[in-house]
This record gives structure tokens, sequence and C-alpha cells, in this order.
């Protein structure tokens, strides 16, 4: 299995402005900087630092060596990159004081994609592959088309929203990633719910993430339907938020992360991006999105997922020293209703959670490190071997030793 992005490559030119600027009116900018942009260079460096091996396809000029080298850097497979006689894609973006944006784009190079460089791009790629797209570059209809056809499943972000991708027949995707606006533009419906019911209607084997801002993310498909909460960062640029998203929810998916997963680490990434400047720059790693995971909160967090994050971060950072009394400072309660308020809201008791959280740095360790599996087990802070290769029998289906082998295996399938 194989991932292809086929998108855009943009040079953005950041504009500081207090206020976006309005139809006639002239406004002064207090900063100008130059990053690396562009859908499709956003999402395969989302991807890359995801953890995915991506391939990219697209276009620059020659004036773009330097978006070539940040996607290398960034662990992109450039074998389908092609160099034209044409400027590379520009974008023009305003910020302001709240960290909102406006953009202007400039297609460049973008548009030098051929009928016949798809053809060549996609006799490397077969049934099962993923497609990853935006509407960044020419003949995108042409483009799914062919990828439906050789049996590749393709992931659509439909941005920029433009009507001519009502003609694109949607039963040809596989994963629909859209927000508020794309959402209306497919279906008329400005409601985030009559959309739901629109595409379950008219697209029953469809698999939507509907994003929507602050208020998370939503997916829907024939019989399912998950939520996911946005986290709360103080946003600085948002230009690269729905790139990022759209990367790390590709890279979980066609990595074998479950769906609850992949959206959680989505909007953990796309919060860290909104809170950076620039685009590309902006997209996180993969072990900053884990390690800020455990502390970050999401809008309108109850008092009970507060403090239920508080419990994970606690296991987390003390699996050697762990206790109960411990965990109860953390919280604010007495040892013996922090062991009740774990029971009722958890559903597990406070050994339990530990036992869980050894066997989680366990797989990690014996996924990540070639250390021998008796010294990984004396790490997790359990002296008795035997009781925690059993423990993690009952999490895992395998014993350590067998969980390393096939994590291995799918890292060489890969």
């Amino acid at each position: 299995m194989k991932i292809l992005n086929f998108g855009s490559c943009n040079i953005d030119c950041v504009y500081s402005v207090e206020n976006i600027v309005r139809p006639g009116e002239t406004v002064p900018a207090f900063g100008l900087e130059h990053f690396a942009g562009g859908k499709g260079l956003n999402q395969s460096i989302a991807l890359a630092r995801a953890g995915a091996q991506v391939f990219h396809a697209g276009c620059i000029g020659s004036d773009g060596q330097m978006l070539r080298k940040l996607l290398q850097d960034s662990g992109v497979n450039l074998k389908y990159l092609k160099t034209v006689d044409r400027n590379t894609g520009q974008a023009v973006i305003q910020v302001d004081s709240h960290g909102e944006n406006s953009i202007l784009l400039y297609g460049g190079a973008n548009f030098a994609v051929t009928r016949d460089y798809i053809d060549e791009v996609l006799a490397d790629f077969s049934a099962g592959d993923f497609l990853l797209i935006q509407n960044e570059i020419s003949q995108l209809p042409y483009l799914i088309e062919k990828a439906y056809a050789a049996g590749m499943r393709v992931i659509f972000n439909p941005s920029p929203f433009q009507q001519s991708l009502g003609d694109i027949d949607l039963n040809k995707i596989s994963y629909l990633i859209l927000n508020e606006i794309e959402a209306a533009g497919f279906s008329g419906l400005s409601a985030p719910e009559e959309f739901v019911i629109w595409s379950r209607l008219n697209y029953p084997n469809l698999r939507v993430i509907l994003t929507l801002g602050k208020n998370g993310s939503i997916y829907f498909d024939g019989n399912a339907r998950i939520e996911q909460s946005a986290f709360c960062v103080k946003a600085v640029d948002t230009t690269a938020a729905g790139d990022t998203f759209t990367g790390y929810f590709a890279a979980g998916i066609t990595g074998g992360k479950s769906v609850e997963r992949s959206l959680c680490l989505a909007s953990c990434a796309a919060a860290i991006a909104v809170s950076k400047k620039g685009a590309a720059p902006s997209v996180p790693s993969i072990n900053e999105v884990e390690k800020r995971l455990e502390t970050m909160l999401p809008y309108e967090c109850s008092g009970t997922e507060q403090k239920k994050r508080t419990v994970k971060a606690y296991f987390e950072n003390h699996l050697s020293d762990a206790s109960l009394g411990g965990l109860a400072a953390q919280l604010g309660y007495c040892p013996s209703y922090t062991g009740r308020w774990l029971k009722n809201n958890i559903g597990a008791s406070f050994s339990e959670l530990l036992l869980s959280a050894r066997c989680r740095m366990l797989a990690a360790e014996l996924e990540d490190t070639e250390l021998c599996v008796s010294e990984l087990i004396a790490r997790t802070g359990y002296n008795n071997e035997s009781f925690i290769r059993k423990a993690f029998y009952r999490e895992y289906g395998c014993t350590p030793l067998e969980y390393r082998k096939r994590k291995q295996g799918e890292k060489y399938d890969k």
C-alpha cells in the first residue's frame, strides 16, 4: 500500500495587518514574511511529520527549488515532483491581529499538470493505494477518474471550493474532508446537520470528515458517527490548520489507526499549527503532537474531562512511581474518594489504569527500540516479569516479542 499526494506547491507571501483589507481600502502592513506553502505541499509535509511515507507529485518552476528542498528534508519522496517552464505558484496572505487570514492564490506551475503526466505517475500505483488530492492543480476531474478506474482509494479535500467541483462524482471518493463552507458548496445547505443528512441520502458509502473550527469535527458514514473536540490554543496564524488536520488524519487512517485516534491526532496537530506562524513551518511532528496531547484541553472541556486528562497525564509521567496518593494530590481529592471517582468516571481501578499505561509504554518501546524485552519490562516499574507479560498478552493478544515482530513487518511492508 502506497500513498500519493498529487497537489500544489506555492511560495507564500504573508503580510501581517491589523485588519484584513476591504474593497476600496488601503491599509498598512507591519510585517512581511515568505514561507513555503500550497495545500499539496503542506499536506505532504503533515503526512511525513505524522510518520507516513508519502510520494508527492506536482509541478514547480525553477524558482521553487527551496520547496523541493523542504519537502525532501521533511521526508517526502519526490520521485514524481516535476520542474516546468513556469513560475512557481504563489499565495498572497493577509493575517490579522486575531490570527484570521485572507488568501489570494496564483496557480502558476500548479496548472501545468497534464493528462500525460498524470498517466505517467499513476502507472506506478495500483488498486488499494491511496491518492490524496486538493483543488489547486489542473486536470483534477481526469485525475479522479483515472485513480478510481485503477482501484485507488481517493481522499479528497475540496479546497479551495469552486462550483465546478459539483460536477465531480463523489461516489468515486473514499474519504471527503471538508469544512462548513465547502459542505454548503456541495449541498446548498448551510447547517452542518443538514449536510450530514444530505450526504447520507445521496452518498451512503462515502466517509465524510466535516471540520467545524472551534466546534471540532464530525466523522460519519452510512453507519457510524464520531465527534471530536477542537483543542484550546491562542491562534497566531490559521493558514495551515486545515492542511495539517487533513495530512494527520490521512496518515492515521492509511497507517491503520482507528478513526477516533486519527481524528484526535489531527485535531491536536491542527491546534498546534495555528499557534505558530507560517504554513509548512507550523506543521508539528508526531512526537510533539503526542506530547502536547497529554496536556491540551478541548474547548468547553467539562471538569470531568479535564480530570480524566489529568489522570492520563499522571500515569504517563509516573509509570515507575505512581501511587494512589500521588494521583489524589493531582486531582485534589483524598485517596479513598479518588478510587471511587476512577471507577465511576473511567470504569477502572487505579491498579487497572496503571497496568494499562505500563502496557502502552512497553508497546511503544518495543516498536521504537531494539532493546531486549526483559530490559523494557524492567523500565515499566514491575519486578514481576511474568505478571507484565500476561497483562500485555491480555491487552494486545500477543506476546511482547510477537508484537515487535508484527510492527517491524508492518514497517517493512510500507
